[in-house]
């Protein structure tokens, strides 16, 4: 058996991504179901780089296969130490859907994309943490950091459309109270977005997410707390997974670009 290509791409998405689930490996690879549980046994069983597990995220009706990388292999490819990380039923679906977006955007091109986990290490670099004492953490949450040193708001990627950078924000749930959190998070990631002139891509899970971000998008507008023509552009995660792309039929465009 042979070390292929193809098996290293995947393992770096992996440990870049923290897990991918079955899905992700289609999307990635392009291969059929019999195909995909062929590849993941041998990355599992014949190289013993990546692990995998049947698990039940929270509010899931049903099981999903997760497969991540051993700690080690994680340090290698991505070429420094991490924190001991395993997936469970609460911390795998926000991750997992990202994976599936950058899977279907990028395949295994990792010139288009940039992992949430190289920004959640940039940012707390820059905030003054050492590099071996990172906290690696999920959206949410917080790199620790000295007193007086501030961290920006980290994107779950960044992907290159069309020669155009775009920061990604993938929303399934919204958070009480929802429309003045949703709004506070959403001008930090535009400005950060434009920090680095780039647009901003908001792929959501359901309808109702969609018509708060538009809500809240439109009453930034008029308050003039974004520009009035913003690049923000909002796609609904089925669509960009089923098509593989943001460039969707005209019925489906949305958002404000």
């Amino acid at each position: 058996m042979q070390w292929t290509d193809r098996d290293e791409k995947v393992t770096r998405f992996a440990c870049q991504q923290w897990c991918l689930d079955f899905t992700a490996v289609q999307l990635a690879c392009g291969t059929e179901r019999s195909r995909t549980y062929t590849l993941i046994e041998r990355w599992r069983d014949g190289f013993g780089v990546l692990r995998s597990v049947s698990i039940r995220p929270d509010n899931a009706d049903r099981d999903v296969t997760v497969i991540w990388p051993w700690p080690a292999v994680a340090a290698e490819r991505l070429e420094h130490a991490v924190s001991p990380w395993n997936p469970t039923g609460t911390n795998i679906t926000h991750k997992l859907a990202v994976s599936r977006v950058r899977a279907a955007l990028c395949g295994l091109d990792e010139s288009l994309w940039v992992p949430e986990r190289k920004l959640l290490r940039d940012a707390a670099i820059a905030a003054g943490q050492r590099p071996g004492g990172l906290m690696v953490v999920d959206r949410g949450g917080l790199v620790p950091r000295r007193p007086g040193f501030g961290r920006p708001h980290v994107h779950d990627g960044r992907y290159l459309h069309r020669g155009r950078w775009l920061a990604v924000e993938v929303e399934l749930t919204l958070k009480r109270p929802t429309k003045k959190r949703l709004a506070a998070t959403v001008v930090d990631a535009y400005k950060q977005a434009t920090a680095i002139d780039a647009g901003l891509l908001y792929v959501y899970g359901t309808e109702q997410i969609s018509r708060a971000l538009i809500s809240v998008i439109e009453d930034l507008i008029q308050a003039g707390r974004i520009p009035a023509r913003p690049d923000i552009r909002l796609r609904s995660l089925a669509d960009v997974i089923a098509h593989r792309s943001i460039d969707l039929p005209a019925a489906r465009q949305e958002g404000t670009a």
